[in-house]
């Protein structure tokens, strides 16, 4: 977690999960076991992601942000997406996904960021404000 700063401030309130960006080759991971409700019609999972970087390139994609749903024993379920240096903006984007899919289990939604330095330069992977809404 990361206070809000000047350099990645929050989407809303003072905290964020800051992933990657510290120059080095490394792999940071951030997961949340949720339950979706068996009765529930929708399971609309949120968040906002602001990614930046450093990275000098219009088509390689040397660091890496997976968001995934695992079962309770880790085994990958969905990958909702992949997100990368060159998703890069200038602020915050909100991505929202149903897992609906997965009512009546305990799930956990795991961000996995992953960053090469292989160019040279670094990504900020930059998540705040995640919800799961279920109806």
């Amino acid at each position: 977690m990361n206070n809000d700063t000047a350099d990645q401030p929050a989407h809303s309130g003072k905290w964020t999960a800051w992933l990657n960006g510290d120059g080095a080759a490394d792999t940071d991971t951030l997961s949340q076991s949720v339950a979706i409700p068996s009765s529930c019609a929708n399971a609309a999972f949120s968040f906002w992601l602001h990614i930046d970087t450093t990275e000098n390139t219009t088509t390689a994609t040397p660091d890496t942000l997976t968001v995934q749903v695992l079962d309770s024993g880790g085994t990958v379920l969905s990958t909702l997406a992949t997100f990368s240096n060159l998703n890069k903006a200038s602020g915050y984007a909100q991505h929202s996904f149903n897992l609906a899919a997965f009512k009546g289990q305990t799930v956990t939604v795991k961000f996995t960021g992953a960053e090469t330095d292989k160019n040279g330069g670094t990504t900020n992977f930059v998540i705040d404000d995640t919800a799961l809404n279920v109806n």
